[in-house]
Parts: C-alpha cells; sequence; structure tokens
C-alpha cells in the first residue's frame, strides 16, 4: 500500500537528504556506540555543531563503550563542555558502566534492555536498534514526529500521543530499507516539513500527506515562550587561586561554577559584565562582579589554583562568563 511513497521518499533523500553526514556511514561492531554517542550529544545540539566540534574529540579520547565505561565522570565532563544538559553525559557514563557490568561491554540489542539504560528513552533505542543494529524498528524524533502526524493527519491532542505516533512510524515502515527510510524522514522534517512554513510543494509525501490543507490542526502548539530571570554571580580572585562552587548531587553536580553572590538584591560591587544564557524554561541574565569572598554564597564552595582552572569541568555559562572577561585570563 505504502510502496509508492516509499519509493519518492528514497528517491527525494538521495538527491535533497543529508546522506553525506559521517553519522549515517557508521560500519562494523563498533557502530552501536558510534551511533549512541552521536544520538545522546544531538539531543538539544543542532547536528552540525556536534559533528564540527563535539563528536570526534569525544570518539578519539572514548573509543569504545569500555573507554567510556573506565573514564573518570571528570574527563566526560571535560569533554561534553560547552554541550550544555550535563546530565546527557553523566548518563552517559552511566549507562556504560552498566553495559560492562551486565552486557559484556557492549550495547544490547534489545528494545527494553536499552530503555533500562539512563537517559535512553523510546527515541534513542529504537534509533540504536535501526542505526547501530540495522533492525527494522520506527524512529520518531521531534521531526519524524511532525511528518506522521501531518501525513495522517493526526490529532497532536490524542491520548497516548507517543504510543500513537510509534505505531504509525510502524505501519509506514519500508522494511526493505528501514534504515534510509528512517533517516529520510528525520531529513523530510528538518528540512521541507518545518514547523513554520512548510515547504509542501518540495515534498514528496505531498500527495498522501491528510494534514496538508490544514496544518495548523495537526501541529504540536508551541512551547510556552521562557521565563526572563536575572542572577548575580561573584568573581574571587585571592592568591592565585579562584573560587568557585561546586555541587555533589543535582543537575550541576561536578560542574563547577561561578558562585552567586550571598546578596542577590542590593549590590554595591564593581561589574565587570553580563551575559545571557537560555536554559529549558529560563532566559538568564547574568551579572559578574568582582566580589571578595565575603560577598559569594558558600554553598558548595570550593577554592582551586587558577592554572588548573581550564582543566576542570565547567557548566557552559561559566564558559560565558569567561569568555566576557578576556582580561582576567583564566
Amino acid at each position: 500500500m505504502f510502496e509508492p511513497h516509499h519509493n519518492a521518499l528514497l528517491k527525494w533523500y538521495a538527491t535533497s537528504g543529508r546522506i553525506d553526514l559521517p553519522i549515517r556511514h557508521l560500519k562494523g561492531a563498533n557502530a552501536p556506540y558510534e551511533v549512541y554517542v552521536s544520538e545522546i550529544m544531538s539531543q538539544q545540539t543542532q547536528i552540525g555543531v556536534v559533528l564540527d566540534k563535539f563528536y570526534p574529540p569525544f570518539l578519539k579520547a572514548m573509543p569504545t563503550l569500555k573507554a567510556l565505561a573506565r573514564a573518570k565522570l571528570e574527563q566526560v565532563l571535560l569533554l561534553w563542555q560547552g554541550l550544555g544538559y550535563y546530565a546527557r553525559a553523566k548518563n552517559l557514563h552511566k549507562s556504560a558502566q552498566i553495559c560492562c557490568e551486565k552486557h559484556g561491554g557492549q550495547l544490547p540489542n534489545d528494545y527494553q534492555a536499552l530503555r533500562a539504560l539512563p537517559g535512553v528513552g523510546d527515541y534513542t533505542a529504537n534509533a540504536i536498534l535501526c542505526f547501530g543494529y540495522k533492525q527494522a524498528v520506527g524512529v520518531v524524533d521531534a521531526n519524524v514526529s511532525r511528518v506522521l502526524l501531518r501525513l495522517f493527519a493526526l490529532d497532536p491532542k490524542s491520548p497516548n500521543l507517543a504510543k500513537l505516533l510509534q505505531a504509525k512510524a510502524l505501519e509506514f515502515l519500508n522494511l526493505d530499507n528501514p534504515f534510509d527510510h528512517n533517516q529520510a524522514l528525520i531529513d523530510l522534517g528538518a528540512l521541507v516539513c518545518t514547523p513554520a512554513n512548510p515547504a509542501c510543494l518540495l515534498c514528496p509525501l505531498q500527495q498522501a500527506c491528510k494534514g496538508k490543507h490544514d496544518l495548523k490542526s495537526f501541529s504540536v502548539a508551541k512551547k510556552p515562550p521562557s521565563t526572563p530571570i536575572t542572577k548575580h554571580y561573584g568573581v574571587c580572585l585571592q592568591g592565585g587561586f579562584l573560587y568557585l562552587s561546586c555541587a555533589k548531587k543535582g543537575l550541576y553536580a561536578h560542574l563547577h561554577q561561578i558562585p552567586l553572590l550571598k546578596e542577590q538584591e542590593q549590590i554595591h560591587l564593581p561589574l565587570l559584565a553580563q551575559v545571557r544564557h537560555s536554559y529549558t524554561k529560563y532566559r538568564l541574565s547574568a551579572k559578574i562582579y568582582e566580589a571578595t569572598l565575603a560577598d559569594l554564597d558558600p554553598t558548595d564552595l570550593v577554592k582551586i589554583p587558577l592554572k588548573d582552572f581550564k582543566n576542570t569541568p565547567k557548566s557552559a555559562l561559566s564558559l560565558k562568563i569567561m569568555d566576557a572577561l578576556p582580561h582576567l585570563k583564566f
């Protein structure tokens, strides 16, 4: 029933898809691990940035799952520095250790076993199975979800929408070439069936699309705008040491950050810089001041030699603050 649409999709992919991406040509026993790293890195991060700056050095330092499991968390976080959302790196490291303990140092090729790993959701598990192990499974990321919603005119408010989309992905799957089929759907959502102003006239599935005349009804609503917040941070250098905060647990565990000021309301310190940073729900305006030890919030406060700062795992915000203060020569 879907054969003509499968053929049209693969023909489009061959001429207009991102077939040259190196992660689409992984082979051998290590391919599932390499797929896994690329998929975790590209969550919340554009694939071009991942492949240009982070993926190659990470694999050079951690070429196998066993190498990742043996590494210290601090080393993993340093390699992840700049990608943000550091829970991804911590889960990647923990999952590697679990695989060495329970799966012989390999990623399992079973959906339930993959889903049991920290940080591995439905999409990542199916991506590893399809792109790493070449199994015929449907792969549904945000781009594919958008394509399927419109193609089958599905109500985005449907109960159990994720299960419905996964079922439709399997129903529509090209069993003769699931690898290219899934990659093509990802690219179609990224390049043609975009959230705003989709290029329907260029879409290879245009004739089959049931929702093309009312795209708004079959599209997920935009996320609410992020909330603006302002926080005040202090840079304290004393005797060749830099004071930082480093939590032992929580979202920023094991990451060093420029500490918050103890006083967040009335501040009478020299302003050094101001940077902006985005979180999932917030738009942060970070103001950075020249501070003394007494000005800093003492929570999780540590001091490190300034010369060691470059080799200390830091949050993305701290990296931005460093760039805004070149005269301090961090």
